[in-house]
Protein backbone atom coordinates (compact mmCIF):
# COMPACT_ATOMS: atom_id res chain seq x y z
CA UNK A 1 0.00 0.00 0.00
CA UNK A 2 1.32 3.42 -0.95
CA UNK A 3 1.56 6.12 1.66
CA UNK A 4 -0.59 9.23 1.12
CA UNK A 5 0.97 12.30 -0.42
CA UNK A 6 2.23 14.90 2.04
CA UNK A 7 -0.36 17.39 0.78
CA UNK A 8 -3.11 14.85 1.58
CA UNK A 9 -1.77 14.45 5.11
CA UNK A 10 -1.63 18.22 5.54
CA UNK A 11 -5.19 18.52 4.24
CA UNK A 12 -6.51 15.83 6.59
CA UNK A 13 -4.75 17.42 9.56
CA UNK A 14 -6.23 20.81 8.63
CA UNK A 15 -9.72 19.38 8.15
CA UNK A 16 -9.60 17.68 11.56
CA UNK A 17 -8.54 20.91 13.24
CA UNK A 18 -11.19 22.92 11.34
CA UNK A 19 -13.94 20.52 12.50
CA UNK A 20 -12.73 20.83 16.09
CA UNK A 21 -12.57 24.63 15.81
CA UNK A 22 -16.14 24.80 14.50
CA UNK A 23 -17.18 22.75 17.52
CA UNK A 24 -15.37 25.13 19.88
CA UNK A 25 -17.04 28.11 18.20
CA UNK A 26 -20.47 26.47 18.55
CA UNK A 27 -19.83 25.83 22.23
CA UNK A 28 -18.91 29.52 22.60
CA UNK A 29 -22.24 30.56 21.03
CA UNK A 30 -21.06 31.25 17.48
CA UNK A 31 -23.10 28.56 15.74
CA UNK A 32 -23.25 30.33 12.37
CA UNK A 33 -19.51 30.78 11.92
CA UNK A 34 -18.07 28.60 9.16
CA UNK A 35 -14.41 27.91 8.36
CA UNK A 36 -14.61 30.12 5.25
CA UNK A 37 -15.10 33.18 7.48
CA UNK A 38 -11.55 32.73 8.67
CA UNK A 39 -10.59 34.67 5.54
CA UNK A 40 -12.14 37.72 7.20
CA UNK A 41 -11.33 37.10 10.87
CA UNK A 42 -7.65 36.32 10.24
CA UNK A 43 -7.10 39.33 8.00
CA UNK A 44 -9.07 42.16 9.57
CA UNK A 45 -7.36 44.88 11.57
CA UNK A 46 -8.89 46.04 14.85
CA UNK A 47 -9.27 49.56 13.41
CA UNK A 48 -10.93 48.23 10.25
CA UNK A 49 -9.77 47.11 6.83
CA UNK A 50 -10.99 47.74 3.30
CA UNK A 51 -12.69 44.71 1.75
CA UNK A 52 -10.27 44.86 -1.19
CA UNK A 53 -7.32 44.51 1.20
CA UNK A 54 -9.07 41.67 3.04
CA UNK A 55 -9.45 39.87 -0.29
CA UNK A 56 -5.82 40.48 -1.21
CA UNK A 57 -4.57 39.25 2.17
CA UNK A 58 -6.78 36.15 2.00
CA UNK A 59 -5.83 35.41 -1.60
CA UNK A 60 -9.42 35.37 -2.83
CA UNK A 61 -11.45 37.47 -5.24
CA UNK A 62 -13.15 40.70 -4.26
CA UNK A 63 -16.65 39.35 -5.04
CA UNK A 64 -16.14 36.34 -2.74
CA UNK A 65 -14.84 38.59 0.03
CA UNK A 66 -17.73 41.01 -0.47
CA UNK A 67 -20.19 38.16 -0.09
CA UNK A 68 -18.56 37.01 3.15
CA UNK A 69 -18.49 40.55 4.52
CA UNK A 70 -22.19 40.93 3.64
CA UNK A 71 -22.99 37.68 5.49
CA UNK A 72 -20.93 38.62 8.54
CA UNK A 73 -22.47 42.08 8.60
CA UNK A 74 -25.98 40.57 8.60
CA UNK A 75 -24.92 38.34 11.51
CA UNK A 76 -23.47 41.27 13.46
CA UNK A 77 -19.79 40.33 13.32
CA UNK A 78 -18.62 43.29 11.22
CA UNK A 79 -19.95 46.64 10.15
CA UNK A 80 -18.98 48.99 7.39
CA UNK A 81 -17.93 52.55 8.20
CA UNK A 82 -16.56 55.37 6.05
CA UNK A 83 -12.78 55.23 5.68
CA UNK A 84 -11.42 58.38 7.35
CA UNK A 85 -8.59 58.44 4.77
CA UNK A 86 -11.03 58.39 1.84
CA UNK A 87 -14.72 59.03 2.51
CA UNK A 88 -15.64 57.34 -0.77
CA UNK A 89 -14.27 54.04 0.56
CA UNK A 90 -15.57 51.85 3.38
CA UNK A 91 -13.73 50.06 6.14
CA UNK A 92 -14.90 46.70 7.42
CA UNK A 93 -14.80 47.05 11.19
CA UNK A 94 -14.95 44.06 13.58
CA UNK A 95 -17.62 44.22 16.26
CA UNK A 96 -17.26 42.89 19.79
CA UNK A 97 -18.79 39.64 18.51
CA UNK A 98 -15.95 39.32 15.97
CA UNK A 99 -13.42 39.97 18.70
CA UNK A 100 -15.05 37.22 20.77
CA UNK A 101 -14.70 34.83 17.82
CA UNK A 102 -11.04 35.77 17.42
CA UNK A 103 -10.42 35.24 21.13
CA UNK A 104 -12.09 31.81 20.96
CA UNK A 105 -9.96 30.89 17.95
CA UNK A 106 -6.83 32.10 19.75
CA UNK A 107 -7.59 29.96 22.82
CA UNK A 108 -8.39 26.97 20.60
CA UNK A 109 -5.13 27.37 18.68
CA UNK A 110 -3.10 27.63 21.89
CA UNK A 111 -4.66 24.37 23.11
CA UNK A 112 -4.05 22.73 19.73
CA UNK A 113 -0.40 23.78 19.78
CA UNK A 114 -0.06 22.20 23.25
CA UNK A 115 -1.75 19.04 21.94
CA UNK A 116 0.66 18.85 19.00
CA UNK A 117 3.63 19.34 21.32
CA UNK A 118 2.28 16.62 23.61
CA UNK A 119 1.83 14.14 20.75
CA UNK A 120 5.14 14.89 19.03
CA UNK A 121 7.38 15.83 21.94
CA UNK A 122 9.41 19.03 21.98
CA UNK A 123 11.88 17.94 19.31
CA UNK A 124 9.21 16.63 16.91
CA UNK A 125 7.02 19.69 17.45
CA UNK A 126 9.88 22.10 16.70
CA UNK A 127 10.87 20.05 13.63
CA UNK A 128 7.28 20.13 12.34
CA UNK A 129 7.06 23.90 12.79
CA UNK A 130 10.43 24.46 11.13
CA UNK A 131 9.41 22.30 8.16
CA UNK A 132 6.05 24.03 7.77
CA UNK A 133 7.67 27.47 8.00
CA UNK A 134 10.01 26.40 5.21
CA UNK A 135 7.06 25.25 3.07
CA UNK A 136 4.71 28.13 3.86
CA UNK A 137 4.49 30.65 1.00
CA UNK A 138 3.99 33.58 3.38
CA UNK A 139 5.12 34.70 6.78
CA UNK A 140 2.31 37.25 6.99
CA UNK A 141 1.21 37.42 10.64
CA UNK A 142 -2.34 36.39 11.48
CA UNK A 143 -4.60 37.17 13.17
CA UNK A 144 -4.26 40.92 13.08
CA UNK A 145 -6.67 41.77 15.90
CA UNK A 146 -5.08 41.87 19.35
CA UNK A 147 -6.17 39.07 21.67
CA UNK A 148 -8.10 39.58 24.89
CA UNK A 149 -9.99 42.71 23.83
CA UNK A 150 -13.46 41.14 23.61
CA UNK A 151 -15.96 42.43 26.15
Amino acid sequence: MELPYTQSLLLHAYQASARSLVGALREAGHERIKPKYGAVFANIDAAGTRASLLAERAGIGKPAMGEMVDELERMGYVRRIPDPADRRAKLVLPTDAAKAVTDTVHRFNQALEAEYRGKLGDKGYEALRAALLELAPSRDPQPRMPQGDAD
